[in-house]
């Protein structure tokens, strides 16, 4: 009866779930830049991100793999959360006479939608000392309108429509040591990006027109390239636990093409683009051809650190700090074309675009009630998300409207969990931000 229950549970959500997305240049296609690797699952969320010492479910694939020997079951879940984004309406300014570049308006348009979410199965082997697990990760969504409008003639100048998915599939394993005061894990995991992108352009912008030339194109190559997460969880006592995780990563290529024209063609050189076999101009001047291109996704490195206090079986205690690697994610760059003329051409360079690394903080707090027929957990945390998006710190006005660099966000989260016959674990949580973002996370894990 339970591997009939499992089998049916596992069909339905392999027919329904849901696919995700992103990827980075240097056009307000990826205005906002951000996301995560390792937090999942709405028991994480709700105590505000702190996992690596303190997880005791299959989402311990991301989060810290070395903890997958705390499961004394075979676990299967589902982890998926609502996101909520505020509209951004940023307008523009006609700085002509000025000497600098007109800084054309920005809006985007996000679609409420699910991320990251998390498919997981994991077993113990033998004696218990050794779990495996495969996982099926997404990325944060994008699927997102984003439209560039010119202050002179007040018409829209650009459209850019944004749907991709970053997939993730992975193999994990965890050993114990010493009497189970040490445990070792790793994840191994294959990235997949797909794309669907496009951006079109009106050559006179006009209010109520739009005549839509596509200027930019995106499309991911073939190529997998690997995530690899290290874990290790120390023990001890029964009451305190020390994990650590360290998340390496690889860029998936993807290529843009930009059509030949005054805005791109200097940079588009400079930056390493190549021109296809039409590349050039008709005798009236015109430009013809295409340049290609090839950048890739930017996946940062972090290290993550966390201490788990348990002093009851009441209480449980987490604090984490992550340390996350931006600054190379602006090595392969691409800036091929330039925003938006104006007075003075601006010739964009790679190194106008900077990132810095980050530390993060998370706080958790968990409290079980003692009830034995449904036993029921409560949880609150706090992390503070410090600005961590591309800054743009060349000349353009436009480029410095799109990529300022970012925030920085406080968060307070709460959740709730039950556990049903001993078998089925329902989780909920909430995470608000003071950006007035907000998401909401629920889990499903099935044991036997």
């Amino acid at each position: 009866m339970k591997n009939a229950l499992f089998s049916w549970i596992s069909g339905i959500v392999l027919l329904s779930f849901p696919l995700s997305v992103y990827a980075f240049d240097n056009g307000p296609t990826w205005f906002g830049f951000n996301y995560t690797l390792n937090t999942s699952g709405a028991r994480t969320i709700g105590m505000g991100g702190a996992a690596v010492a303190s997880v005791n479910d299959a989402s311990a694939t991301l989060s810290n793999p070395a903890a997958l020997v705390r499961l004394s079951k075979t676990e299967f879940r589902l982890d998926s959360n609502f996101r909520h984004l505020d509209e951004i309406n940023r307008p523009g300014a006609d700085n002509l006479g000025t000497g600098e570049s007109i800084r054309m308006g920005l809006r985007v348009d996000e679609t409420n939608q699910i991320d990251p979410a998390l498919m997981a199965l994991a077993t113990p082997l033998g004696n218990g000392r050794t779990v495996i697990g495969l996982f099926y990760h997404e990325f944060l969504p994008y699927d997102r309108f984003v439209t560039v409008t010119d202050p002179i003639s007040a018409g829209l100048a650009e459209t850019h429509s944004v749907m991709f998915d970053l997939d993730e599939f992975g193999f994990s394993v965890a050993h114990s040591l010493f009497d189970g005061q040490l445990a070792i894990g790793l994840s191994a995991s294959m990235v997949t990006p797909n794309m669907l992108i496009s951006a079109k352009q009106d050559r006179t912008p006009q209010p109520g027109s739009f005549d839509g030339v596509e200027f930019t194109s995106y499309g991911s190559n073939s190529e997998q390239e690997p995530v690899w997460r290290f874990g290790l969880l120390y023990l001890p006592c029964k009451t305190m636990a020390f994990g650590v995780n360290y998340t390496l990563t690889q860029d998936p290529q993807y290529t843009m093409t930009t059509v030949n024209s005054p805005a791109t063609v200097d940079s588009a050189q400079q930056n390493g683009c190549t021109g296809d076999a039409n590349i050039g101009a008709l005798p009236d001047g015109t430009l013809t051809g295409n340049w290609i291109c090839q950048s890739s996704l930017l996946m940062p490195e972090s290290l993550s650190v966390g201490f788990a206090y348990t002093p009851n079986e009441v209480w449980n205690f987490a604090i984490e700090t992550i340390y996350i690697d931006y600054r190379r994610v602006t090595k392969e760059f691409v800036a091929p074309y330039a925003y938006p003329g104006g007075d003075v051409r601006v010739i964009q360079r790679n190194s106008d675009f900077q990132a810095k690394d980050v530390v993060e903080v998370h706080l958790g707090l968990e409290y079980h009630t003692m009830f034995n027929q449904h036993p029921l957990a409560l949880r609150a945390g706090y992390y503070f998300d410090p600005a961590h998006d591309i800054e743009y710190r060349g000349p353009d006005s436009t480029s410095q409207v799109i990529y300022p660099g970012g925030e920085d966000v406080q968060h307070l989260t709460a959740g709730a969990g039950m556990l049903f016959k001993q078998s089925l674990q329902v989780d909920m949580a909430f995470d608000a931000a003071d950006d007035n973002s907000y998401r909401v996370a629920i889990s499903l894990a099935y044991r036997y």
